[in-house]
């Protein structure tokens, strides 16, 4: 619900904690000092942040566009009590495989910042490919052909999830550095087709994501996956 008592709710200082609730990042100025405007931007996101770590309280409070989007019908922004906040991340923190809530804070932040992204890649301990690429045309368009160990000849597409190749493509060895797709939107992407996902989706991922943070995520996933088998069968 938007707050409209804004007298009492900036009569004395405190964290605020804001979600992002629109289908778009949105983008506003604070003026921080005399003259002196920093802008600040929501990402596309449902992750919380608490805004008073970024923006100081006085130039919140003095902000009209803030109100603004929190008053809108429907709202942009919505604020969330500290207790809401903290819940957000316990929640978020076995899904995203961290310690503990605040590790799930610290994530979103690096997801925020992008540093996830730039911070994450690795190469140690890489998985083996769990197929064999028997073809790899790799212009616009072009065809993998990939086979199992012990079985005939298949073409990718078949076998891992259209979403899934889509996603592995932005990230490739053809796609610069600085144009690959981040590690933080790469996780949102996944999270919304997770259900759909199996277990050599997740496979794949471990071998094509790029993004150490992904490729841990499909790790966790396929593990799911595997010991909710082994619970069928036995």
């Amino acid at each position: 619900m938007p707050i409209t008592n804004w007298t009492k709710f900036f009569q004395e200082e405190h964290d605020i904690y804001v979600q992002n609730v629109a289908n778009a990042q949105v983008s506003l100025e604070f003026e921080i000092a005399p003259g002196v405007i920093q802008g600040f931007l929501f990402p596309h996101s449902r992750n919380p942040l608490n805004l008073t770590q970024h923006i100081p309280f006085q130039s919140v409070r003095a902000s009209v566009n803030f109100r603004k989007m929190l008053n809108r019908r429907p709202p942009v922004l919505q604020l969330l009590t500290e207790e809401e906040f903290l819940k957000f991340y316990e929640r978020k923190a076995p899904e995203w495989g961290v310690a503990s809530p605040e590790d799930a804070i610290d994530r979103a932040e690096e997801i925020r910042q992008g540093i996830a992204g730039h911070k994450a890649y690795t190469t140690d301990n890489e998985p083996k490919p769990i197929h064999k690429v028997l073809q790899d045309d790799k212009h616009f368009g072009g065809r993998k052909v990939v086979a199992p160990e012990d079985a005939d000849v298949i073409s990718s597409d078949e076998i891992i999830n259209p979403r899934v190749l889509h996603l592995c493509n932005q990230v490739s060895a053809e796609v610069q550095e600085s144009e690959k797709m981040r590690a933080g939107d790469m996780l949102e992407e996944l999270e919304k087709v997770e259900p759909q996902l199996k277990l050599d989706d997740f496979e794949y991922l471990r071998s094509h994501s790029y993004w150490k943070t992904v490729k841990k995520w499909a790790q966790r996933k396929a593990s799911e996956v595997a010991s909710a088998s082994e619970a069928g069968d036995g």
